[in-house]
């Protein structure tokens, strides 16, 4: 009976001593619940890195030469690709001359005087021959039977009384009389003029250069019935019109 009760109790305090590793758990335990925040940490942390070092390790789709340190490929800064840089283009802007202006002609700006007093043309007088100035030129050419043309010939100066000039100048006024070449001119014109008067019944007109009150008051009468305008003066117009009614050649 001595011999079974030794052994009984040396079993009892076999299962009354702990071991080693509850030990140790329970220690465990106590520090995580002295300290969750640490312990919390910690675990994340240890998770963290174990998902990161097995990415890294196995899950990468090419060998990396530092697996848990280098996330891509090493290139040396003068292995980067370089850019080409934009073209700089300047836009030089130079202003651009303008054109000289027209020259008036002087030949010209008498025709269209000429014939915006007889109707023709409605035009500005500015010795610029343009569309409207031929198109009077040649409604008026067709009145009077000159060939059928827009243009400024010897003809049609004749026709309207003018003395061909140099062209390109633009006119002056220039007080009559003030050259014997323009005086010699006038009085030719008086006389043309004083003939077409006389053809139109004007029997009291001398056809003699003089421009005497007979004269004026005769050109007045002209020019008040064809529509003119009313001067009293010999001019190219009231000649122009006397040719265009057949009065004188």
């Amino acid at each position: 009976m001595a011999r079974s009760a030794k052994p009984a109790k040396r079993k009892s305090k076999a299962k009354a001593r702990p071991s080693r590793a509850t030990g140790g758990m329970a220690s465990l335990g106590a520090l995580i619940a002295r300290n969750p925040m640490i312990a919390g940490g910690s675990t994340a942390f240890l998770v963290a890195f174990c998902y990161v070092s097995a990415n890294a390790i196995w899950y990468q789709p090419h060998i990396h030469r530092s697996a848990l340190f280098a996330t891509r490929d090493f290139v040396r800064p003068d292995q980067y690709p370089q850019e080409e840089e934009p073209e700089t283009t300047f836009l030089i802007e130079r202003p651009q001359a303008s054109p000289p202006a027209p020259v008036a002609d002087r030949v010209a700006m008498q025709v269209q005087d000429v014939l915006k007093q007889l109707g023709h043309y409605q035009g500005a007088v500015d010795g610029l021959p343009g569309p409207a100035t031929t198109g009077a030129i040649q409604t008026y050419r067709q009145s009077v039977g000159l060939p059928d043309s827009g243009s400024i010939d010897e003809a049609l100066l004749m026709q309207l009384g003018i003395t061909p000039t140099t062209s390109g100048i633009v006119p002056q006024p220039a007080p009559r009389g003030s050259t014997e070449g323009e005086a010699q001119d006038q009085t030719a014109l008086t006389k043309k003029v004083q003939a077409g008067l006389k053809a139109f019944g004007n029997d009291g007109v001398e056809i003699d250069g003089i421009l005497g009150s007979r004269t004026r008051s005769a050109i007045r009468e002209f020019e008040s019935i064809f529509g003119l305008p009313v001067t009293g003066e010999p001019n190219p117009a009231l000649y122009a019109k006397m040719r265009e009614i057949g009065l004188t050649n």
